[in-house]
């Protein structure tokens, strides 16, 4: 199910989908250079009819884009309810995928571009602003990095949990940086705000499985919740998808706390009616992660060797290993399945 490139997976998306009989929607994110060819898209499949709503999106985080993708075309390959309404979100960063980023065309994180209307788009943290010229050098890349023993010696004085939320909460200063934000909603974020309502149509009860990799022991996936641990919430999540719900805290387990994340955007426009998990499928060490992140982004703004770049960063997000191909589809078809029940409680 996995597919080679951004082109592939969406013509096997389209296709696939049609099949099933679902209402296609393309959200046209950029335009075609020549005028003629189709352009970058994020592509939606509705299926079914009813109140409780099943969304499953992918590619938030381009790159990370070909698990997501893999598991939407598994679920459509597959038996799929007909007591459910099912909304698949194929690639909600098409540019991402397509050109092996993280990132978005404008070096935006969009898990970080989901501000509320009454939110400031500025700021970085302390720890951030520290860091940031270790975490984004200005410079081709190639020749001896020392990044990684600055990494450890880092961690050694100030923690990893200090690291990892200096890193990733998200910032909004350094628009050549890691985990910008941004300075206003990108049009792929306000295309899919804009059209998600019309998609789902009246609900009473909606679930959304947001798939990400990049985080956690290879193979294995983590469901993140935005609400306290311990919170009524938190254990009625557990009660159906077990323990490996957790909540968004970098207090506890492998989360972290972020600003502008989708969740928070789904929770405004569908309140109470949705929940909302973040599936994290994990890969590598946190520090290859990284490295392959710094790497990428370092080249793709002052230039050396893409093509190295590009495979770290595919290797940080999409192991090429048949194995882990094998878990994530296992984990997804897991939590798809959990979902569906917790729409039918």
């Amino acid at each position: 199910m996995f597919s080679d490139d951004y082109s592939e997976a969406r013509t096997r998306f389209r296709s696939m989908a049609k099949e099933r009989g679902a209402h296609i929607h393309a959200l046209e994110v950029i335009p075609s250079a020549d005028g003629e060819s189709e352009g970058l898209t994020i592509d939606a499949a509705v299926l079914g009819t009813g109140t409780r709503a099943l969304i499953v999106s992918s590619g938030l985080h381009g790159v990370e884009g070909f698990a997501g993708s893999a598991i939407q075309l598994d679920m459509l390959s597959g038996p799929i309810p007909d007591d459910v309404k099912v909304v698949l979100l194929h690639v909600i960063n098409p540019f991402g995928m397509a050109h092996i980023r993280r990132a978005n065309e404008n070096n935006v994180d969009l898990n970080r571009n989901f501000l509320g209307p009454l939110d400031q788009w500025e700021g970085s943290s302390n720890d951030y602003r520290r860091l940031q010229h270790l975490l984004n050098p200005r410079s081709p890349t190639g020749g001896f990095d020392v990044v990684m023993p600055q990494f450890i010696a880092q961690i050694m004085m100030h923690g990893f949990g200090s690291l990892k939320a200096a890193v990733v909460e998200g910032q909004y200063d350094f628009s050549k940086g890691l985990y910008f934000g941004g300075k206003a909603m990108e049009t792929g974020p306000r295309l899919l705000m804009d059209s998600l309502p019309g998609f789902l149509g009246p609900t009473r009860k909606i679930v959304h499985i947001d798939v990400h990799t990049g985080l956690g022991r290879s193979g294995s996936h983590a469901l993140f919740v935005d609400t306290d641990a311990g919170s009524a919430d938190h254990l009625r999540l557990r009660s159906i998808y077990g323990d490996c719900v957790q909540p968004w805290d970098v207090n506890h387990g492998l989360a972290y706390t972020i600003r502008g994340g989708l969740p928070g955007a789904m929770r405004r426009i569908f309140g109470g009616t949705i929940d909302v998990l973040t599936c994290e499928f994990g890969t590598h060490h946190p520090l290859r992660v990284l490295q392959a992140l710094r790497l990428e982004n370092q080249q793709f703004h002052w230039g050396g060797d893409r093509e190295k770049a590009e495979a770290a960063l595919l290797e940080a997000f999409r192991p090429k290993s048949k194995s882990w191909e094998a878990s994530i589809l296992r984990g997804g078809r897991s939590v798809l399945n959990q979902a569906i029940t917790h729409l039918r409680a």
